[in-house]
């Protein structure tokens, strides 16, 4: 009887009718929780966190400070301009920054020199020491006597040792034209020309002091000694010359040997040449002599 009735009622209008509605709302569950799903995740994606720092407010917020700190900083600035000019004039700033240049320039010079501004304005106890230290003083040595250079004197009264044994060839003359064989022409003479033969030795016309030793194209190699007085003495045409510049030669000393004659004095002949200085200016040998 009820399996009639079932089959009966499913071929009835209403089983559809009743499926028909089911299935309506299976349909309305499912789309209602599909927006659900959705809100849900929308309002996630736009949810913030209050707890986190905002990077953008942060940042704003440091240049602000920043833009602050400088605005101060510019206001101390112009306070501070503002200042020094209330209690100076454009003439006392002047004056100021002139002197304060002056200082660091005189500073930097000395100190690229290498020149220790306290030593040059007073000496210090070391440097006044030193100079002490440095004076001449008597050299003590075993076995030996050293004695102290003696001032060099001229007495022109005593006059000079005739350096070589010769005739003088060619006279001094400042005043009148000499005539030189060798250049063919008339020229004035500031020394005297004296006739020796090759390897002659030279003797020392007076104590002195060797000044120079040089080559010269007139006079080949030249000796010049200062005898003291303002007297200097030049010896040319020399060879065989062992000494040194410096050293104190006495009187009759050999200073070297006569040497073949340079061209300028080639027809000549081979000859010492002599000049005598007072104060830098020429003199006459013959006057002094002896």
């Amino acid at each position: 009887m009820k399996k009639n009735s079932l089959a009966e009622f499913f071929k009835s209008k209403g089983y559809y009718v009743l499926l028909f509605v089911g299935i309506i709302a299976i349909a309305a569950v499912a789309l209602i929780g599909s927006n659900l799903s959705s809100n849900k995740k929308n309002e996630g994606e736009n949810f913030v966190d209050l707890n986190e720092p905002d990077n953008s407010m942060v940042a704003e917020d440091d240049n602000n400070l920043q833009a602050e700190n400088n605005n101060q900083s510019d206001q101390i600035a112009n306070n501070e301009e503002a200042n020094l000019e209330a209690e100076h004039t454009p003439d006392d700033l002047d004056s100021v920054q002139n002197d304060h240049l002056l200082e660091f320039d005189v500073f930097t010079q000395e100190e690229e020199n290498g020149i220790d501004l306290a030593e040059v304005d007073e000496p210090t106890s070391a440097a006044i020491e030193q100079d002490i230290e440095e004076q001449p003083k008597a050299v003590e040595t075993t076995g030996a006597t050293v004695k102290n250079t003696t001032p060099l004197s001229f007495d022109a009264d005593t006059g000079l040792l005739w350096p070589v044994d010769g005739n003088v060839i060619m006279n001094y003359s400042m005043d009148h034209l000499v005539y030189y064989a060798t250049l063919m022409q008339f020229k004035v003479n500031p020394a005297i020309v004296i006739d020796a033969e090759v390897g002659t030795e030279v003797k020392a016309a007076a104590t002195g002091i060797i000044t120079d030793i040089y080559d010269d194209p007139v006079t080949g190699l030249t000796v010049t000694m200062d005898i003291g007085d303002e007297y200097s003495l030049l010896y040319g045409q020399l060879a065989n010359v062992s000494h040194k510049i410096g050293d104190r030669l006495s009187e009759g000393d050999i200073i070297g040997t006569v040497n073949t004659p340079t061209k300028y004095y080639s027809i000549e002949g081979s000859n010492l040449y002599f000049m005598v200085k007072n104060q830098d200016e020429t003199v006459n040998p013959m006057l002094y002599l002896r």
